[in-house]
Order: structure tokens, then C-alpha cells, then sequence
């Protein structure tokens, strides 16, 4: 299917094959692409705003400069894919794969990435700020510079995780796992809500004075 046959039918692509199609600057604002099937396509700087992409196949896609503002994308997969410079802002993700994705420079702020897997990703550089992460496995991915201002990690699978420079401000890293977390500092963790559960490296051991109160050993 060809990017113009694409735009005209986009509100009727559910279980399209789609697969390595060339689709850069598509509008498919709205589209409706439920478990469409766009393995390996390239749709860098389309328009995907507000579009429904549950269950879809982007594997190994290139969504470099996609607007997938608003987008429902629940349970889609998008591992390996190539993510870079995406808007996925307020986009609800939730249980979506994004294993190997490369998201470098992408703006996912207040994004629905409930039980959504980024193991191994690249997330350097992102705007995370407010995104619903709880129970997300995060582990092996690389967060350098990254931004989680505010954002519900709970339950989160850190390990291995790169937390070199990664601003946790306000983030709720109740019931975590940073067991095995590289770079990340007491400073990082003073700015962040941990509890009891929560589990950091033994590089930053800590001593609980009450439920809520604790001092670094």
C-alpha cells in the first residue's frame, strides 16, 4: 500500500499489512490501525496524532520525528524500533513493548506506560516527566540525562539500568527495584520517594528511622 492509499483509507487500517511500507510524512492523524501490521516500515515525521494503534506490529519500524501525540498504542510492539525524537506526549502505552527501542531525545511526558517494557532501551536524553511507569520493566535501559520529574516508577524493574545524570525530582520510586542500578547517587535519591520496599544499590545504604523517615548509613 502506497502512502496515498494509505491517507485516504486511514480510518479503516485495522489488521492492514503494512509491512515495509514507506509512509515518511504520512498524514494518518486519527487513523484507526489496530493490530496493523507495520513491521520494518519507515514513518519518520508522519502524523499519528490521536491515532489508535492497540495491538499493532512496529517492530524494527523508523518513527523518527513521529507525531504520535495522544496516540493509543496499548499493547503495541515496538521493540527495535526507532523512536528518536518522537512526540508520544499523553500518549497511553500501556503494556506496549519497547524493547532494543532507540527513544533518544523523545518527548513521552505524561504518558500511560503502565506495565510497558523498555528493557534495553535507549532512553537518553527523554522527557519522562509525569509518565505512569508503575510496575514497568525498565531494566538494562539507558536513561542518561533523562528526565522523570514527577513520575510513578512503582514497582518499577530497574536493573541494570543507566542512571547517570537522570533527574528522579518528586519521582515515586516506591516498591523499585534499583538493586542493580548503575550511576545513580544518595543526592538522586533524596529528590525521589522511596519506602521500605524499596530496593537500592549497596553502594547506598541506608538505615530506616520510622516508615517514612530515613538517614544514609
Amino acid at each position: 500500500m502506497d502512502k496515498q492509499k494509505a491517507e485516504a483509507s486511514k480510518k479503516a487500517l485495522q489488521n492492514a499489512n503494512l509491512k515495509n511500507a514507506q509512509l515518511q510524512e504520512a498524514d494518518l492523524s486519527e487513523g484507526i490501525l489496530i493490530e496493523a501490521c507495520l513491521e520494518e516500515s519507515d514513518l519518520s515525521e508522519a502524523d499519528l496524532c490521536g491515532a489508535d494503534l492497540s495491538g499493532a506490529n512496529l517492530r524494527n519500524a523508523r518513527l523518527h520525528r513521529t507525531i504520535l501525540y495522544r496516540c493509543r498504542a496499548k499493547e503495541a510492539d515496538f521493540s527495535n524500533a526507532v523512536l528518536t525524537q518522537a512526540n508520544l506526549v499523553e500518549a497511553n502505552l500501556s503494556g506496549a513493548n519497547f524493547s532494543h527501542a532507540n527513544l533518544m531525545e523523545s518527548n513521552m511526558e505524561g504518558a500511560n506506560l503502565t506495565d510497558t517494557c523498555l528493557k534495553d532501551a535507549n532512553l537518553c536524553e527523554v522527557n519522562l516527566t509525569g509518565v505512569f511507569l508503575a510496575n514497568g520493566n525498565l531494566s538494562g535501559a539507558d536513561l542518561t540525562n533523562s528526565e522523570l520529574i514527577a513520575a510513578d516508577l512503582a514497582g518499577c524493574d530497574l536493573t541494570g539500568a543507566n542512571l547517570l545524570n537522570t533527574y528522579l525530582n518528586h519521582a515515586d520510586l516506591s516498591g523499585a527495584n534499583l538493586k542493580s542500578a548503575l550511576n545513580l547517587t544518595p543526592d538522586q535519591v533524596e529528590t525521589a520517594f522511596i519506602n521500605q520496599k524499596t530496593l537500592l544499590p549497596d553502594s547506598i545504604p541506608i538505615v530506616w528511622i520510622s516508615k517514612t523517615e530515613y538517614e544514609f548509613e
